[in-house]
C-alpha cells in the first residue's frame, strides 16, 4: 500500500480528534505541488538525472584536485576547482514588524518562517553562458535567456558563437608568432572587460548567479511550514489540557492523604496509591533513564508496551477499584490521561514520518537536496519536548511526591522501616533495634557521619513524632517489623530456641 493511502487509514483508524485529522500533513496535497514542480523543472529542461549528474561532475572534479594538492600550489589548485553548476536555497521571506513581535509574544513554538525557495544556476558573468558542459544546448539556451532578462549579460547566443570564432582564430595566431586579438565585451554593469582568448594572461573568469523562476516549490513549502505551524498550536493546547487534568489528579489523591487516617479504608487507599505510583515510576512509560543518566523517550510502541505492563500490574493487584469516591476520580483520569499521551505520541510519530518522508520524495523527484536542510530551518514539533516530559515532570511533582513513601523512612543499617526511631545527636535517625545491637557492640560512633553519641543514647532520644507519622501512614509495615523485633528480642534472651514454636501435645 502506497505511503499516502495507509496514512489517510491510519488518521481514520487511531481514534484521533477531527480537529488533529484536519491539521495532519497533507501527504496528498504536498505531492501534487511535487508534480507540478517536476514539470516546471523539465520545461527548463532539468531533469533529477541531469541535475545528479552536474553535481556528481562537481565532487568529482573536486576530489580530484584536492588529492592533488601536495604536488601544486595552492593558488593552482584554487584555479583549478570548478564553481558549484547550481544552488538551491530556503530563503526566509521579510516579515513585517507587527508580525514579528506577534510572534514572539505567541505561547505556541511553531514553524514560523514562510520560505522563498530559489533555484540558482552560475554563469559566465560575460556572455551569461551556463558553466557546465553537460547542459543539453536546449537548457543552455533557456538558461542564457534568463542572464538576459535579468540584465547580467548583453551578448546574445550568437554572440557568444562569435566570441568562440575570434577565440580560435587568436590561438591560431598566437601559434603562429603572431599578436593574438583581445576582444572588448560589456559585463551586466556596461563596464568593458578585456580578455584574453589564449588563456594563458585572462584573469580569473568571473561567475554571477540566475534564477530559475519557480513556483510550486514556494507552495510546497508554504503548505508544509503553515501545517506544521498548525500541529505546534494542536501540541500547545493539549499540553495546557494535559497539565489541568494532572493537577485535578493531585488534588483528588492530596484529599486523600490529608483526610484523617483513622478510618481503616482511608489507609488502605493511602497504601494502594503508593503502590500505584511506585509501580508508575517503575515502568518507565514514556521515559528511561540510561546508566550514563542519559534520559531516552521511547517510541510510541515502546511506551504502549510499557502502559501495558503497567495497568497489568494494576489488575493483578487489584489496586485500581477505589470504595473512596476522590480516590476513584483519580486513578480513572490517571489511566485516561496515560492514553491521551499515547494517543498524542502516536500523532506526532505519523506527521514526522509523513514529513520525512515527502522531503525524501521531494529530493527523489528534484535531485535538489532539501531533506538534510529543511528540518534545520524549522521547529518541528517533538512529542517529548512539549508534552510528555513536562507532564511526567508534573505527575512526580504533585502527585509522587505528595505520597508518602516507605523507601524515605528505612533504616540505613537494616534496610527496613525506621520503628520505634531514634535520632542521634547528629539528626540521623535509625530504628532502635540496630542501636541497641550497636550499644551492645560498644560502637560509639554514627555509621554515616562518625559523630561520637550512640552510647550515651537515651529514652529523650526516641522521636515519638516520627512514630506516630510511621505508625499513621505505614500500619502493615510497622505491625510487621515490631513482630520481628520481638522475635529478635526473645531470641537474644533465650537463644535460637525462641523461633522454634511451642507444640503441646
Amino acid at each position: 500500500m502506497k505511503f499516502g493511502h495507509q496514512l489517510k487509514q491510519i488518521l481514520q483508524e487511531e481514534g484521533f480528534p477531527p480537529a488533529w485529522v484536519d491539521h495532519a500533513i497533507g501527504y496528498q496535497q504536498l505531492k501534487k505541488c511535487l508534480h507540478r514542480l517536476e514539470r516546471e523543472l523539465s520545461s527548463f529542461g532539468l531533469t533529477p538525472e541531469t541535475l545528479k549528474q552536474l553535481l556528481q561532475e562537481v565532487e568529482h572534479h573536486n576530489t580530484r584536485t584536492e588529492s592533488e594538492l601536495a604536488s601544486r600550489t595552492e593558488a593552482l589548485a584554487k584555479e583549478e576547482q570548478i564553481e558549484r553548476p547550481f544552488e538551491y536555497i530556503l530563503t526566509p521571506e521579510a516579515r513585517a514588524e507587527q508580525d514579528l513581535q506577534d510572534a514572539a509574544n505567541s505561547d505556541v513554538k511553531g514553524p514560523m518562517n514562510v520560505f522563498h525557495p530559489k533555484l540558482l544556476f552560475t554563469v559566465d558573468a560575460v556572455t551569461g553562458e551556463p558553466l557546465s558542459a553537460n547542459l543539453s544546448p536546449e537548457t543552455k539556451s533557456k538558461l542564457h535567456q534568463l542572464a538576459l532578462e535579468n540584465a547580467i549579460t548583453k551578448v546574445r547566443i550568437t554572440e557568444v558563437t562569435e566570441l568562440d570564432e575570434v577565440a580560435a582564430r587568436d590561438l591560431s595566431a598566437a601559434s603562429s608568432g603572431e599578436e593574438p586579438t583581445y576582444d572588448q565585451t560589456e559585463t551586466s554593469d556596461g563596464d568593458p572587460q578585456q580578455s584574453s582568448s589564449t588563456g594563458t594572461t585572462s584573469s580569473p573568469r568571473e561567475v554571477r548567479m540566475i534564477e530559475v523562476p519557480l513556483t510550486s516549490d514556494s507552495e510546497f513549502f508554504s503548505i508544509l511550514t503553515s501545517q506544521l505551524s498548525g500541529i505546534a498550536e494542536l501540541q500547545s493546547k493539549e499540553e495546557k489540557r494535559l497539565h489541568t487534568i494532572i493537577i485535578e489528579i493531585s488534588h483528588l489523591i492530596t484529599k486523600v492523604i490529608e483526610a484523617d487516617p483513622g478510618k481503616k479504608r482511608d489507609i488502605r487507599d493511602v497504601v494502594r496509591w503508593r503502590k500505584i505510583l511506585n509501580y508508575y515510576t517503575d515502568c518507565n512509560v514514556f521515559f528511561e533513564t540510561k546508566p550514563s543518566m542519559r534520559v531516552v523517550a521511547h517510541t510510541a510502541v515502546e511506551a504502549e508496551k510499557q502502559l501495558l505492563e503497567f495497568t497489568k500490574m494494576l489488575d493483578i493487584e487489584k489496586l485500581v477499584n477505589f470504595k473512596n469516591k476522590n480516590s476513584q476520580t483519580a486513578v480513572n483520569k490517571f489511566l485516561q490521561l496515560n492514553q491521551d499521551l499515547l494517543q498524542t505520541l502516536r500523532f506526532q510519530e505519523v506527521n514526522n514520518t509523513a514529513m520525512y518522508k515527502i522531503l525524501k520524495k521531494f529530493d527523489k523527484r528534484t535531485a535538489l537536496g532539501i531533506k538534510s536542510t529543511f528540518p534545520n530551518k524549522v521547529h518541528i514539533p517533538v512529542f517529548t519536548d512539549a508534552v510528555a516530559k513536562a507532564v511526567c515532570y508534573q505527575v512526580n511533582k504533585d502527585v509522587v511526591e505528595t505520597v508518602p513513601r516507605l523507601n524515605d523512612y528505612t533504616c540505613s543499617i537494616c534496610s527496613d522501616i525506621q520503628w520505634r526511631p531514634v535520632r542521634l545527636p547528629c539528626d540521623h535517625v535509625f530504628c532502635i533495634r540496630c542501636m541497641i545491637v550497636m550499644q551492645q557492640g560498644k560502637q560509639s560512633r554514627c555509621p554515616l557521619c562518625r559523630t561520637d553519641g550512640i552510647l550515651t543514647l537515651h529514652d529523650s532520644h526516641l522521636d515519638n513524632d516520627l512514630r506516630k507519622f510511621l505508625q499513621k501512614w505505614f500500619p502493615d509495615e510497622v505491625k510487621r517489623k515490631q513482630k520481628e523485633n520481638e522475635i529478635m528480642a526473645g531470641v537474644d534472651q533465650y537463644g535460637e530456641v525462641y523461633r522454634t514454636k511451642c507444640v503441646v501435645m
